[in-house]
Formats: structure tokens, sequence, C-alpha cells
């Protein structure tokens, strides 16, 4: 269907579209007007992707272009269809060169804009305005009607074009932008079962999402059939939220990544959120959850231990069941290696942020196997962990790969990717951390550490410690730490690469 020329707004039907729309809008909080006055940008203009069509440009867009919107908005969209993607289909807008005009009258312009661009997959919004971020969302999750006949539904299904992955990193984000999402990921809302795959919103800093709008957000997570990954960070987020993510997953089997940034989580949150991962391996909620990533500042020590003892016994449990289902398999089939599979409710990776708890919460870890449990990638930011805590964390690191094998089948899942972040450790937890790092039957392929009390020089003989196929990185800066490497790699991670390597528009 993506093939088709863009969809262009007519008088037919005018009465009824009428009404959806002040419907729509009147719920969401865009009226119709360019922008409501919230988040101005503060970045200077961007330059242009380039300066001719990129390959999967459209050439219908010429022909198809709404005749609404002053000369500026147009030869903006203009510039939106024919813009050079990244090798990932990947595109920002952002900056001042968003026209101040573009507003509702502009939206069956933007989203033919968006469909024209062919090579578009991956759509990020930064630094724009408040209404401008809710229309531009508006455009790139409402999907075209639906094809007609079974050929086209088997050329749609072949062909897998279009936006699968939007994120929105401004500092305008707000709950009125999260009810227009929460809407369009319902399937009455967007003609058919939305085809975005995964979703952001998210900030280094701050945004203004709280749980007035986290909640219908993820509530459509009950009728939602595609969405698999779903990033969410909010200055006033908190347990309102996770609750109604909860309930949503209890009718959910597609969503495998979560990453939920809170301010406001407290241990009533983690606390339902180590059930969701429980459940999993019962077959409830969660059970496709892969990826969960935890962070705030409002749970504290004791809650955090919790979270961690769940989530550890429930990957160990669940490998234990895989291995007893490959076992069994192997004896009766040729088909065992199919079968060996993980099953629903293994997460493979986790995350816990929080720059107020520390050497307990390291204990914890080390105490329940978290380490050594099964998962593949752990992050943790544990702001107050001081030398003794890291050297708790590096003697649970050292024992990996003494523990491969589970009884009669082959090797178990070993931890690859480890980062640890601390403002109180210093040289003495560097030190422990190398000398795990020098073992040869270390399983690790990358070791990230930011020990905000070390110093230059320990952080650099780390940094020499890399080869080829392992890397060891090691800062002593714990804000470029959080920017570069817990909101890029952890909070913004793509369905493509693990990384966004977006251009600019």
């Amino acid at each position: 269907w993506l093939k088709r020329p863009p969809v262009v707004a007519s008088s037919a039907g005018g009465g009824h579209t009428a009404a959806m729309q002040s419907l729509f809008f009147g719920a969401c909080g865009r009226g119709n007007v360019p922008e409501d006055g919230m988040g101005q940008a503060a970045s200077s203009p961007p330059r242009a992707c380039c300066q001719a069509p990129c390959v999967g440009y459209s050439a219908s867009w010429d022909q198809s272009q709404s005749e609404s919107g002053s000369s500026e908005v147009k030869a903006w969209a203009r510039e939106l269809a024919h813009a050079k993607c990244n090798l990932h289909g990947g595109l920002t807008i952002a900056g001042a060169s968003v026209p101040q005009e573009l507003g509702a009258p502009n939206l069956e312009l933007l989203r033919a804009a968006l469909l024209a661009n062919k090579t578009l997959r991956s759509l990020t919004v930064g630094e724009v305005r408040s209404g401008c971020a809710r229309l531009i969302a508006e455009a790139a999750l409402q999907a075209p009607l639906p094809p007609q006949g079974a050929l086209a539904l088997r050329q749609a299904k072949d062909d897998p074009s279009g936006i699968s992955e939007v994120k929105f990193i401004g500092s305008s984000s707000d709950d009125n932008l999260a009810r227009i999402l929460g809407m369009l990921l319902r399937p009455v809302w967007s003609n058919g079962a939305p085809a975005l795959k995964s979703l952001t919103i998210a900030h280094p800093r701050r945004n203004f999402l709280t749980d007035q709008g986290g909640v219908p957000l993820v509530q459509a997570l009950e009728e939602n059939t595609r969405l698999q990954h779903l990033v969410l960070f909010g200055t006033q987020l908190g347990d309102g939220t996770v609750w109604a993510l909860c309930n949503a997953l209890e009718h959910n089997s597609t969503l495998e990544s979560i990453a939920f940034y809170g301010k406001r989580l407290t241990g009533r949150g983690t606390t339902l959120l180590g059930r969701l991962v429980k459940g999993g391996q019962s077959g409830k909620a969660g059970r496709r959850l892969r990826e969960l990533v935890v962070g705030g500042t409002e749970f504290r020590d004791e809650d955090a231990c919790e979270l961690v003892r769940t989530v550890a016994s429930s990957v160990a449990a669940a490998q234990k069941a895989a291995s007893s289902t490959a076992s069994s398999a192997s004896s009766s089939s040729a088909a065992a290696p199919a079968l060996a599979t993980m099953p629903g409710g293994a997460l493979t990776t986790f995350g816990l942020l929080n720059a107020v708890i520390g050497d307990e919460v390291c204990r914890a870890v080390a105490a329940s196997g978290l380490l050594s449990c099964g998962l593949t990638e752990v992050s943790l930011v544990l702001g107050k962990a001081t030398d003794d805590g890291t050297t708790i964390l590096a003697n649970a690191l050292a024992v990996l790969g003494s523990s491969e094998e589970f009884a009669g089948t082959g090797k178990k899942k070993s931890l690859s990717h480890f980062r640890m972040a601390s403002v109180a450790a210093g040289d003495s937890g560097l030190d422990v951390m190398e000398n795990v790092w020098a073992k040869p039957s270390l399983p690790l392929e990358s070791l990230q550490v930011c020990f905000g009390s070390a110093t230059d020089g320990a952080c650099a003989r780390c940094r020499r410690s890399s080869w080829s196929d392992k890397r060891f990185s090691a800062t002593n800066n714990f804000g470029s730490f959080m920017d570069e490497v817990v909101f890029k790699q952890i909070m913004l991670r793509t369905t493509h690469d693990g990384q966004p390597v977006p251009m600019t528009l």
C-alpha cells in the first residue's frame, strides 16, 4: 500500500471528517492553531540532509501536494520528502528550520511528505515546539488506508517500507503528545493495526511527561499488536504509569523491550515490575519480555534489591526450563535445536539506573547471581556505590565462565556486556575491575565503567587494555557517561543496529 500516492484530503465526506477531527483534537489538546507556546526550540538551524532526492523518493509527491500551507511550509515539506536518510533509514527533524507556521491545516501535507520519502524507517523528533511534535506524531503514525484485495494484502506484507520507529527526544514532550500517541496506537484510530514497532519519549535531563499522559499511552497496549519496543522517560512519571502498563500487558503478547525511567517511581512501582518479570515465566503478562531497564530517584536500596533478586531468580528458572526442554527433545527429535529457545518471560537484558542507591544493591547483585543467571547484558547506575561495592561486583564478574554448562546440555548464555557507573567509586575499584578484565576466561565482550572519583591516569590505563574483539572503556566524567552511554546506548537503542546514527533535517 505504500507504493500508492499519498492520500490527500478532499471535500468528500467532509462532515464526518470534521467531526472526527474535532473529537480527536479536543481529546488530545491540540487546537487548530500553529502552536500553543510551549517548548520553544533552543538549537541553531541544522543543515539540510541532502541537495538531491534520495533513492526512495516518490515522484508522485510533486503532483500530490496539498494546496494548504504557506510557501515556507510547502518548501520545508518538499525538502522532507526529498531528504536522504542514513543507512538504516534514520532521519531527524529538529531546530529552527521547522517553519513557525506549521500547524493543524498542514497535517495532510506533512503526512504526504513522510509517505513520499520511501527510505524513511526511523524518525527522530528533537527540539521542536510542543504543538509541532504532536502534529508530526499524528502524521507519522496514522497509517494509510488499508490495501484492497488479496494481491494488495500480499504486496503490503512483502514490502517492509514505512516508518517503524519514532523517537521524541526533545524537552517539550508532554502529556498531550502522549495522549495522541496512545490514541494512534489503537487500531481504531489508525485504519488498522499501526505499523509502528518502536516508540521512544526520552530526554537526558527533563521533559513534561507525567502519569496524566503516560497512563493513556500504555493503556493502548491492550489493543496494539505491533509495538515491540517502548522507551519512556518522564520528570514526573511514576507508579501510575507502571500500574497501567502491567495491567495492559496482561492482554499484550508482542512487547519485548521496556525502558522506563520515571523520577517519581517508588518501591511500589518496582514491585509491580518485578511481578511482571515473574509473571512472564508463567505465561501471563510480560511473556515475551526480553529487555527491562528501570530507572528513577525515589525508590531506595531495599526496593532495588528486591527487584534484582526477582529478576535473577526468574531468569535462572527460565534457563533451567529451557535446559530441561532441550534435553528431553534431543532424545526424541532431530528438531531439538529449534526447541531449545528461551521460554516466554526470559530476560536477556536488564538495567537498573538510580543515582541514590549504592553498596547494598551491589551485595544483592552478587548474592543473587544476577551476573551469572543467563543475562547477556547488564547495566547498573548506582550513584552511591563505593570502592567496596565495586569490589563486590568485580568478584562476581571474576567467577563468570566457571559454570558455563547446564547439566546434560550445552552452554548456557553468559554475560557479554556490562556497564557500571558510580559517582563515589574511584581508583581502588577501577584497579579491581582492571584485574578482572585481564582474566583470559572472562566471557565479557565489552566492559564500560564510570567511576566519578577515579583519576584521569587510571582511566587512561584501563582504556589501553582494549583489543580488537574486546573493549574496556573507563571514565570519571559521570555526566558525560550518562549522556553518551546511558541515554544514547540504552534509552535511544533502535530496532536496527543498537545505536541511532541520524542525519539531521
